[in-house]
This record gives structure tokens, C-alpha cells and sequence, in this order.
């Protein structure tokens, strides 16, 4: 087994003569998680099917823990949450988690121990015997992920998570997918639109868009990739600071900030130092700005400028 928990190898998935995934390739790292966005119809849950092997590819290969995607082997390391989950009419939570737990093969008693696990892990327990269909969308979220959970799978695969939700209940949710990380070293794959919140929990993010993969990165590497270096600066004299420097550097000045772009930051922030310092001056911020996943997002498939 390599050191990736998925891989999928030059990928395409046509329906008719339509190809919603083209020549897709990704190495993912146990331990991490990775969001994955673009608009809709990009192929991002094309790609999550793939790797479930719910879909098989028209070409290319993949590996889940080195297990041929769609294997017994393969799925015994996966849990799913999809976007829209359905529950049965009849079922409590409870009960719903322990018929969910049986048809992963866990024994009666097995089954019962996990579901009241997760139970109490999620914070249902005076919701355990209720009807789950009866439940607001944000309980039903929980116990989508309980059930993804419910034997242990290495490898979490999470569709739009957050869609719909209050803000408490977004925040709660992805509190919930730190700790699992955190907690039980568990690799992540989360797709969604809400880029905002997706950010402060991933450590990687894959942008797709018409099939194709244009950015696979670790978050830190995509923001200095597409940031052409902000510098925030204010002091107690901008104008002389800016006489100093002699236009050396791009600018803009707003509400008595200067924005700087270059691509040595670090040497700009040095000559600023050097300026306060020999003018005696009062720096009020110095500071380098940070790409947004928004703003990543706008780059890599808008062709926007920051």
C-alpha cells in the first residue's frame, strides 16, 4: 500500500457524449482534510461518486487505501453523508443507526454499542428514541454523519455538509468534523459552496470546474500561489513613507491604509522598518493580507484579479 489513501489515476467519466469528469488525477494524504469546490455541474459530486464507486470511470484507474475503487475492500474504508439523506418513517434515531451499523456488518449487540456511541458523541441522547424524519435539517445533518461513522471507516466523504443550515448549526457541524479529525486521525474529502466556512477547517483545496482539476493544493501553498503579495501598512507620516520609497512598489491608498503589491514582501517590509526607524515615525499596521478562499476561488476559476 503507497502513502496516499486516495488516488485516482487520469480519470474521465462521459455520459453519452457528455464528459462530466475529463483526465483527472489526485493524490490525497491520510490525516487531512480537503475541500472540494467549483460551480455547479463542475463534476465535483462526479467525483465523489467515483471514489465511492457508485459510478465506475469510462478510463483510468483509482485506489482507495489501495484498494481498487468500488471493492468490498475499498468500501470498508469509506463513510458517506450525502447532501439529501432519507430516512425511514418508522424508524427512531436510534434504531435507524443500529439497522445502518447491521448492513456494514456489524453483529446485533456490535450494532447497539456503536449506535449508542455515536449517539452520545453527537449530542442526541434526548432525541435517541424519536423519530428521525421528525428531526429539523440540522439533527438530520448529525445523524447523517453518525451513520457515515458507523464502522469506523478511515476515510470520510462529505456532500454540501453544511447546505441549508442555520449559522449555529453550520458551526456545529464543522466543529463536529474537527474533533473527528482531531480525534480519530480521519481523512476528509468535504464538498460545498460555502467557501467562508470551508476555509477554517481545511488543510487542502481541489478546484474543479468543467471536469478538469485546475488547483490541487495544500490551503498555504493556493494563497501565496495567487497572492502577488499584500502589504498593509500605516504609520504616523504615509506620505513621507511613500516619498521614501519612490515608487518602487505598486499602491493604493484607502482610508488611510497603503496597500502595496509586489512580489518581495519581505524585502518591503524591511525597507518600511528601515523608514520608520530612521524618520522616527509611529507605525499604526504592518501587515501581509491573506487570500480568502473566496478570493482563490474567484482566481483560479473566474480569472479574477485580487
Amino acid at each position: 500500500m503507497d502513502n496516499y489513501c486516495i488516488e485516482l489515476n487520469h480519470v474521465t467519466k462521459r455520459f453519452g457524449n457528455f464528459t462530466a469528469v475529463n483526465d483527472i488525477s489526485l493524490q490525497l494524504t491520510p490525516g487531512k482534510v480537503y475541500g472540494i469546490v467549483g460551480p455547479n455541474g463542475a463534476g465535483k459530486s462526479t467525483t465523489m461518486s467515483l471514489i465511492m464507486g457508485t459510478l465506475m470511470p469510462t478510463s483510468g484507474n483509482g485506489t482507495v487505501m489501495g484498494y481498487p475503487i468500488g471493492s468490498t475492500e475499498a468500501l470498508a474504508h469509506l463513510g458517506y453523508s450525502p447532501e439529501f439523506t432519507s430516512f425511514y418513517n418508522d424508524m427512531s434515531c436510534v434504531e435507524y443507526l443500529w439497522y445502518m451499523a447491521t448492513l456494514a456488518g456489524l453483529s446485533d449487540v456490535e450494532a447497539a454499542k456503536r449506535a449508542n456511541e455515536l449517539i452520545d458523541r453527537f449530542e442526541l441522547r434526548e432525541h435517541a428514541n424519536k423519530k428521525v424524519c421528525k428531526f429539523s435539517t440540522g439533527m438530520k445533518k448529525k445523524v447523517s454523519l453518525a451513520q457515515a461513522m458507523i464502522h469506523n471507516p478511515s476515510i470520510l466523504l462529505l456532500d454540501e455538509p453544511t447546505a441549508n443550515l442555520d449559522p449555529t448549526s453550520r458551526m456545529e457541524i464543522l466543529d463536529i468534523v474537527r474533533k473527528m479529525v482531531n480525534q480519530d486521525k480521519q481523512t476528509v474529502l468535504i464538498s460545498s459552496h460555502v467557501l467562508t466556512e470551508l476555509e477554517t477547517v481545511i488543510d487542502g483545496v481541489i478546484m474543479i470546474n468543467h471536469g478538469v482539476i485546475v488547483l490541487n493544493e495544500d490551503i498555504e501553498t493556493a494563497q501565496r500561489k495567487f497572492n502577488n503579495g499584500i502589504v498593509v501598512f500605516s504609520s504616523s507620516n504615509n506620505q513621507l513613507v511613500l516619498e521614501k520609497l519612490e515608487d518602487k512598489y505598486s499602491y493604493t491608498v484607502d482610508n488611510n491604509e497603503i496597500k502595496f503589491s509586489c512580489d518581495e514582501t519581505d524585502q518591503l517590509k524591511r525597507e518600511l522598518i528601515k523608514i520608520v526607524y530612521e524618520n522616527d515615525l509611529m507605525i499604526n499596521k504592518i501587515d501581509q493580507e491573506r487570500l480568502s478562499l473566496d478570493s482563490l476561488y474567484k482566481n483560479a476559476l473566474e480569472g479574477g484579479q485580487q
